[in-house]
């Protein structure tokens, strides 16, 4: 029985570790490639294109000819129907002129099975729908270029978090060391006569908030791997390389002019040039049509698919509509849609530039950030190293001590806030500027 209590409990200490082994580690651009083939997101879109693809072979399509069969039954009494029927299936005699006959027939079967076909020759609207199929799986494609930058984005940003949550967990980690060592000194001096027991007490409550915060960070950490393994279309959490990403700054005329291929804006620019087109397709419905047609039909009285009589017919047609009360109105219609998309894109373009200059200006204000939680860090530990030296001198109350050490796990924390919005509103700018892809695409 103890033996197997043993077993049980060495294989509950193994596991975990074994778990966290098997974390994998990715770095930035191996989780972004990852990412651009099992994210859900990048998954749906690459149907939705395969989608658009099929609609240019739907339009190719009509060039095509079609073939229809059909198959009907008639069963009637019908003078004139009767007449026809007994023609089709060859099967009309000489008694069948009698007047009694003709104007009352006996009841007749009559299964009829048809094969038609229509090959379009000169059809404008073919064409035009052709183009305009062509153009929206252009515009489709640019669109998707963009949703990849997005999530690019999203795990750019989940696995800063990710080195954030770990640098939040090493500053717990210090904060509880020095909470211990600010305890050890605490009761080193109340053992000896030198400190009160209410410095002790709030060395104690010192420790255990650092405890707690230790937790904290760590519970964040563990969400933040299972964020990112979320993005990388996953259900394991994933762990981020120490390595931070290495994004440069240029001037903001750089990333302005990077924004006339920003992906997006280009899709909206094929939009306006398929709304160019839809004009196009409705001002072809005034214009002809040509093209053949022919069926082949079988008749007979007994069972479908029979063949006691057969004829063909073969026909060419010109079919143009000279006028169509709303033919116009549609081409106007399909005029305002025009208009309707380039305002659209006028207000994009606008929009972009508005975007690039707001994220160029946090990059500003989170470098600025950056530079003074650097130096509030090294003000902070001179700070606690004094205020340490003068209460082991018993020059300053526990009180100023966790203030100041307080103080410094602030500084670290911020400093490590301030170096992860730097990068994120650099990888921002890049997202807006449109070019986060290919500066990834330069690790």
């Amino acid at each position: 029985m103890r033996y197997r209590v043993g077993i049980i409990l060495l294989v509950l200490l193994i596991i975990p570790s074994t778990i966290a082994w098997a974390m994998e580690t990715v770095s930035l651009r191996e989780a972004i490639e990852r990412a651009m083939k099992e994210n859900p997101e990048i998954r749906a879109f690459t149907w939705s294109v395969r989608a658009y693809e099929e609609d240019i072979n739907i339009a190719r399509a009509h060039r095509y000819p079609k073939l229809i069969m059909e198959e009907r039954f008639l069963r009637t009494d019908n003078p004139t129907y009767s007449f026809m029927a007994k023609l089709n299936q060859e099967r009309f005699t000489q008694s069948d002129f009698a007047i009694d006959g003709l104007n009352n027939p006996e009841p007749l079967s009559d299964f009829q099975t048809t094969f038609r076909f229509e090959q379009p020759l000169y059809v404008p609207e073919i064409s035009i729908r052709i183009d305009m199929a062509e153009g929206v799986l252009k515009s489709r494609q640019l669109e998707f270029e963009r949703k990849k930058e997005e999530v690019a984005l999203k795990v750019v940003k989940a696995y800063l978090n990710i080195q954030k949550a770990k640098a939040y967990v090493e500053i717990s980690k210090k904060a509880v060391e020095d909470a211990k060592e600010h305890k050890r000194l605490a009761r080193l001096r109340y053992e000896n006569g030198l400190g009160l027991y209410s410095d002790l007490l709030r060395a104690e409550v010192a420790l255990k908030d650092a405890e707690r915060m230790l937790t904290s960070s760590e519970t964040s950490l563990r969400i933040a791997r299972k964020a990112l393994g979320l993005l990388l279309g996953s259900t394991e959490p994933f762990d981020a390389e120490q390595e931070r990403p290495l994004f440069s700054l240029d001037s903001v005329d750089v990333y302005l002019n990077a924004t006339k291929q920003r992906t997006d804006l280009l899709s909206l620019k094929r939009k306006e040039e398929i709304a160019s087109r839809a004009v196009d397709l409705e001002k072809a419905a005034l214009l002809p049509q040509i093209g053949l047609g022919g069926s082949y039909q079988i008749n007979d009285h007994r069972r479908p698919l029979g063949a006691e009589g057969g004829s063909y017919m073969i026909t060419a047609f010109l079919r143009w509509n000279f006028f169509d009360a709303t033919t116009r109105a549609k081409i106007r219609k399909a005029k305002a849609e025009v208009k309707k998309v380039t305002e659209y894109r006028k207000g994009l373009e606008k929009e972009i530039a508005f975007r690039v200059h707001e994220a160029y200006e946090r990059v500003m204000e989170k470098k600025k950030e950056l530079e003074l939680a650097r130096a509030s860090l090294k003000e902070a530990e001179e700070a606690l190293r004094l205020v340490e030296r003068r209460y082991e001198n018993s020059l300053s109350p526990m009180v100023d001590l966790l203030d100041t050490q307080v103080m410094l796990d602030t500084a670290r924390a911020k400093l490590v806030d301030a170096e992860n919005g730097y990068i994120a509103s650099l990888a921002e700018l890049y997202y807006q500027s449109g070019i986060l892809m290919k500066m990834i695409n330069q690790f």
